[in-house]
């Protein structure tokens, strides 16, 4: 979820707003392969920026 240039929300939720509610980050198979999610996720830190998020291991 993002703001856009017009400061409009951008909602991305390729499994459904059940994970993005959740605080669940899952790989979307169709978009990023297994290297780039580990990859992306360590790089986005995202437990540390958010402690209740749940990463979801592939």
């Amino acid at each position: 979820m993002r703001l856009d240039a017009q400061g409009r929300l951008d909602v991305i939720a390729p499994h459904g707003l059940g994970d993005l509610l959740g605080m669940r980050i899952r790989r979307n198979p169709t978009r990023a392969s297994e290297a780039t999610y580990r990859q992306r996720t360590a790089e986005k830190r995202y437990p540390e920026r958010w402690p209740r998020v749940e990463v979801v291991s592939v």
